[in-house]
């Protein structure tokens, strides 16, 4: 693997995410530290948040994308995070949250000094009628943008697979959203998983995306930790830095051992 961890580490030497040289220091944007999503390491969150946070961060992360405020509030959570040396510059927010109460919801973002809030699971039964998700999310948009805050769509394999009309809905999202209200949190694995180069689609769309989800794909189509798969993520990392991503965030969703797993995409991110 060391030819594909070098690979790695051009480009996130690119992205200013490695090191204090002065090509790094001279990047301003994208994101410039790497941030994991809490997803991963859930159970023990749940069971101990702020020995979680305090380990994730001893590991070289400087930022968490929740799922949860871990019994806090959003204020509480945000001081804790401040006191670890972390921020939270996206938080997902769940489907039913959502519906029955964005306001509320885009309050507690704006209270944890987040910049995005992210839409990041449709289920079975909600997997229609597309165009009028679109409308929800212009809507819960408009919400978030009231607040200083973006609005975000993460993506599974789904949305790439066809209605039967023919249609993608990803394409149907992006064409029926305004691009001032709604932008994409891109799942690398998941659109890779899904048959799609996430490199073609930030080619094809980057200007959507502002979010990714980091973890990489085996040959056989599992799910891997960074630089452990079949994913060009020196190619994904330098156009995310042409178009301005802002925020990448390490994932797996169900892996044998957690912290194991978020270890090796940090040590082969940074060298």
């Amino acid at each position: 693997m060391e030819l594909n961890r070098r690979h790695l580490l051009a480009g996130f030497s690119a992205l200013g995410l490695v090191g204090a040289s002065a090509h790094a220091a001279a990047i301003k944007q994208p994101y410039q530290k790497i941030g994991v999503q809490l997803y991963t390491v859930r159970d023990a969150f749940a069971a101990d948040p702020l020995g979680t946070l305090k380990r994730v961060k001893a590991l070289g992360f400087d930022q968490v994308e929740t799922i949860s405020f871990g019994g806090m509030t959003a204020k509480d959570l945000k001081t804790k995070l401040g006191d670890i040396g972390l921020t939270a510059p996206s938080s997902h927010i769940g489907l039913a949250d959502w519906q029955s109460r964005p306001e509320a919801a885009l309050d507690d973002m704006a209270a944890l000094g987040a910049d995005y809030a992210v839409l990041a699971w449709l289920p079975d039964e909600d997997r229609s009628g597309w165009k009028a998700w679109a409308d929800k999310m212009n809507a819960w948009g408009a919400l978030a943008k009231a607040r200083g805050l973006g609005f975000a769509y993460h993506n599974h394999d789904f949305e790439f697979k066809k209605t039967p009309e023919g249609e993608m809905p990803f394409h149907i999202l992006l064409e029926n959203t305004d691009p001032a209200l709604v932008t994409f949190e891109l799942d690398c694995y998941w659109a890779s998983f899904a048959g799609h180069d996430p490199v073609h689609v930030l080619h094809e769309h980057g200007d959507r995306v502002r979010l990714l989800h980091l973890k990489d794909k085996l040959a056989d189509g599992g799910m891997a930790p960074v630089g452990e798969g079949t994913i060009d993520y020196a190619a994904v990392l330098a156009l995310a830095h042409k178009i301005g991503v802002k925020y990448g965030y390490v994932e797996h969703d169900n892996p044998t051992d957690p912290w194991a797993s978020i270890t090796t995409s940090i040590k082969n991110l940074k060298g």
